[in-house]
């Protein structure tokens, strides 16, 4: 492995871990808070295992429209969630990142789920798979902004779990 960038990000909310992972595992809960904030998402298939898919539409305020390929390989229940991540064309065919070509084609995405009683904490985490040095350098260079897309997400994720709270 070389040092390839890794992006993290951690965050707590107030909902205890059940909640939380439902919240990450549930196609219903996912279209309601995955993705930039102004964005609405579609979940077109989501296989919960080891080899399972999960494919997204992503529709941004412009009316562009973007489509997304996760190939599970770990799940273990309320702990922890890993996925091959990249963007696809409406079939689900991998291709480039459709906003930078320069963009890796695929990433680890890890989420870890730690319970703190009544609230939970998130430590995602994304690093390039099978990059070359100039995409690995690009991706460094999307940090800023993928703490910005990540956040505005976990505000969504904060809402969807007031929400269910309050339901």
């Amino acid at each position: 492995m070389t040092d390839a960038p890794l992006f993290s990000i951690t965050r707590i909310f107030n909902a205890p871990r059940s909640r939380v992972w439902n919240a990450w595992t549930t196609p219903e809960a996912l279209a309601q808070w995955f993705g930039p904030k102004g964005s609405s998402g579609t979940i077109l298939e989501f296989d919960l295992r080891p080899g399972g898919e999960w494919r997204g539409r992503m529709d941004a305020p412009d009316g562009s429209a973007m489509y997304s390929k996760f190939v599970f390989r770990e799940v273990e229940p309320m702990s922890r969630l890993v996925w091959v991540h990249g963007f696809a064309d409406a079939a689900g065919n991998r291709i480039r990142a459709p906003f930078a070509q320069q963009f890796p084609l695929e990433m680890l995405a890890t989420v870890l789920f730690a319970d703190l009683g009544d609230r939970t904490r998130i430590d995602l985490s994304w690093a390039p798979l099978d990059a070359t040095p100039e995409e690995e350098a690009f991706f460094a260079g999307m940090m800023t902004s993928m703490t910005g897309g990540w956040s505005g997400s976990f505000e969504q994720l904060d809402e969807y779990l007031a929400a269910d709270r309050a339901a």
